[in-house]
């Protein structure tokens, strides 16, 4: 009886000793997900106001860059990657379809709205033949600017999408014509050392035969 109790009791001990030998491994922490990186925004208007009131809505959504005029822009966009701007048609000095043309020259990809207070039906025309993805009036709506916005983003998503699977495919051929390359030397190698070997094996044959005589 005495004994029974005993092995129970260095029963018990034991795993509480492996127990506390092996302690339970904490769950394995799933990693975080990588933040996608902030598009940047510039707003391009000669008048305070429209430029404030564009920053407020976008802020929490964009980097924003802010010019008051056309060769400020310029200036910022040769500083910064700009993703999609927001341009007024009517500025002191460069018009915005002229700095349109400017930054579409200097980026074929960036993403630009226009907007107006004074809309016509051939800046329209001129600013859509000019790569403008959109035109707007003022004052505008701030769920139509929000989404006008967002489009153009998603153009610009996909546009660098496209150029990264085109850079990543010509790549691609460029490794294929390197170990084409590598193994035409490799073959034309082989020919070579075969030649070499034909035209030493038959001197070495004739005079083995004489060696045999």
């Amino acid at each position: 009886m005495h004994s029974h109790s005993l092995s129970e009791s260095i029963s018990e001990t034991g795993v509480q000793a492996g127990t506390a030998l092996n302690p339970a491994r904490p769950a394995a922490e799933t990693p975080a997900a990588v933040p996608k990186p902030r598009r940047t925004l510039m707003v391009v208007d000669d008048e305070e106001g429209p430029r404030q009131s564009l920053r407020i809505v976008f802020k929490e959504d964009y980097n924003i860059l802010m010019a008051n005029d056309g060769l400020q822009a310029i200036e910022l966009a040769k500083l910064h990657h700009v993703d999609a701007a927001i341009l007024d048609i009517r500025m002191f000095g460069m018009t915005g379809v002229d700095l349109l043309e400017r930054l579409k020259a200097a980026d074929p990809a960036v993403e630009v709205i226009m907007l107006t207070a004074y809309e016509t039906l051939e800046t329209a025309r001129q600013a859509l033949r000019c790569g403008a993805c959109d035109y707007l009036n003022k004052p505008f709506d701030i769920s139509t600017m929000r989404a006008a916005v967002s489009k153009a983003m998603e153009r610009r998503a996909l546009s660098d999408e496209v150029r990264a699977n085109q850079q990543i495919l010509q790549d691609l051929k460029t490794e294929i014509y390197k170990q084409r390359e590598t193994q035409e030397m490799i073959r034309t190698r082989g020919e070579i050392y075969a030649s070499i070997i034909h035209d030493i094996n038959g001197p070495l044959t004739v005079i083995s035969g004489f060696i045999q005589l």
